[in-house]
């Protein structure tokens, strides 16, 4: 991996650690942004989110946190190398039924949190977008087992205009 600098240099990222908070911070960033484009669905379901921090589960593994929704699943993980990576996954379903308006949404949101800045980090290189794919059953099944220690479901509050 590399980083960019003020100088514009390219330079081995000497500092992983420092690396990966600011990924960590722009996925803190991205999760809340993401929230408010899910207060305009008048259904529950469509507002609940499901917070995993698998750092609290007890298990060792690359799976750091997960963010999920009916309609994408945004998780938080360590690559082989150790550096924290963001991956995003849209569903297919919600595209076919909602269509692709609140994926372009998710899509800005996402990269306008993790786009690079003059003066800092590059982190643009953390995030991979998957195809989409059946996330519903991932978040149902996690919705169905409920909350425990470190699993969080939360619904936000419908916008009314």
């Amino acid at each position: 991996m590399t980083v960019k600098t003020n100088d514009d240099n390219t330079e081995l990222a000497a500092n992983l650690e420092l690396r990966n908070k600011e990924v960590e911070k722009a996925f803190t960033l991205l999760t809340q942004a993401s929230r408010s484009l899910l207060t305009t669905f008048e259904h529950q379901k469509y507002r609940t989110v499901i917070v995993v921090d698998h750092t609290q589960s007890g298990r060792e593994g690359n799976l750091l946190k997960e963010f999920m929704t009916f309609f994408f699943n945004i998780t938080l993980t360590r690559n082989r190398a150790n550096y924290s990576m963001i991956y995003f996954t849209f569903s297919e379903d919600a595209i076919a039924k909602f269509g692709a308006r609140l994926y372009t949404r998710a899509l800005r949101v996402l990269f306008r949190h993790t786009m690079h800045d003059k003066g800092k980090i590059s982190i643009e290189d953390c995030v991979r977008v998957n195809n989409p794919a059946q996330v519903e059953n991932y978040f149902v099944n996690r919705l169905a087992n409920g909350e425990n220690n470190f699993i969080s479901i939360e619904v936000e509050p419908q916008q009314t205009n």
